[in-house]
């Protein structure tokens, strides 16, 4: 909020597509007057009772009670962050931007909010703004870096993968106690570790597993029957992508939001984190793997990802909005309000 104004006009910038959880940046550019669009890298955060906030991982339901449940952890959460936002409010005061900050969804654009989660993998939400949108994952398989991994180890057994994100996967018991579910299955496990412990801190694994510290996700998952997963949003929708069902462990952030969503559309089984055990497990990845309709649930969702070509949509949305293809604006748009988008 201190340094970005002056760069947004040094570099002549002319619009602006900012994640929903980046309120700071969000103002910077309702300071310097720029377009404003919102994209949900995670679960989106918008407000309402009818859905339950992403940090939490509660079954679906509609009615009214279920509303009203859904009313007091959005109260509670917001209340939670009310002094980040009284930062946020302070900044729009001293530079006297027009805002209100009491409305739960003031703060996100009313040109465009654009969300990688595929309509098909969310609950039903007739509160959205006609402005959002459901696209798919933002990639396409390209621009990773290469990861070494020993191809010639697999066997020709069925494959598990599992992996448990890049930022929360610091327990050496998770990944030992996946081991151990899985060994007696007659499958082959493939682990990816991750960055903040070594391979030497996690010890020895029970079974048939290969441990790498980073592992080409894509192929692995192209190949797997089964995805073991901390339930991160990227994860989830790249297993989907290969219709592959999944067993979800879900840590913390919006990890318990999608956990959710994958029991919904049927498509895996969910171990609460505090609750993981070998038995526990065990017996969740064998329920998914003998069951065909979660990989037929996983199938249908692949399908739906494939048809919204999600990296083109999204991209398509902005350029329409931004008048920058064939100066249309996106379909049921409303022009953005004057430095308040």
């Amino acid at each position: 909020m201190r340094d970005a104004p002056d760069v947004l006009r040094r570099t002549g910038t002319q619009a602006a597509v900012v994640d929903q959880l980046s309120g700071g940046l969000s103002g910077v550019v309702n300071q310097v007057d720029l377009p404003l669009i919102h994209v949900a890298n995670a679960l989106p955060v918008n407000w309402c009772d009818c859905v339950f906030p992403p940090m939490v991982g509660w079954p679906y339901r509609s009615g009214l009670l279920a509303r009203l449940r859904n009313h007091v952890a959005s109260a509670l959460l917001r209340h939670l962050t009310r002094p980040v936002l009284a930062r946020y409010s302070d900044y729009y005061r001293r530079h006297g931007i027009p805002f209100d900050f009491e409305g739960p969804n003031s703060g996100f654009s009313r040109l465009a909010q654009i969300a990688q989660l595929p309509a098909a993998f969310d609950f039903p939400n007739p509160e959205l703004p006609p402005w959002f949108h459901h696209t798919g994952p933002f990639h396409d398989g390209q621009g990773r870096a290469e990861a070494g991994f020993p191809w010639d180890k697999l066997s020709s057994e069925p494959l598990i993968y599992a992996s448990m994100g890049t930022v929360q996967n610091g327990f050496e018991h998770v990944f030992r106690t996946i081991a151990e579910a899985c060994s007696d299955l007659g499958c082959q496990l493939v682990m990816s570790i991750g960055p903040i412990l070594t391979l030497d801190a996690v010890g020895r694994l029970a079974g048939n597993c290969i441990a790498v510290t980073y592992a080409p996700q894509l192929e692995l998952l192209r190949r797997a029957a089964l995805c073991i997963t901390h339930a991160g949003l990227n994860t989830a929708l790249e297993s989907l992508a290969a219709g592959v069902p999944m067993v979800a462990i879900p840590v913390t952030n919006d990890q318990p939001g999608v956990a959710a969503r994958i029991a919904y559309t049927g498509t895996g089984a969910v171990v609460p984190f505090r609750r993981l055990t070998p038995v526990r497990l065990r017996r969740a990845v064998r329920q998914v793997l003998s069951d065909d309709r979660y990989r037929q649930s996983a199938r249908r969702l692949q399908a739906a990802i494939q048809a919204a070509n999600g990296l083109e949509r999204a991209a398509d949305i902005i350029d329409q909005c931004l008048g920058t293809r064939n100066q249309r604006r996106c379909d049921a748009v409303p022009p953005p309000l004057p430095r308040t988008a």
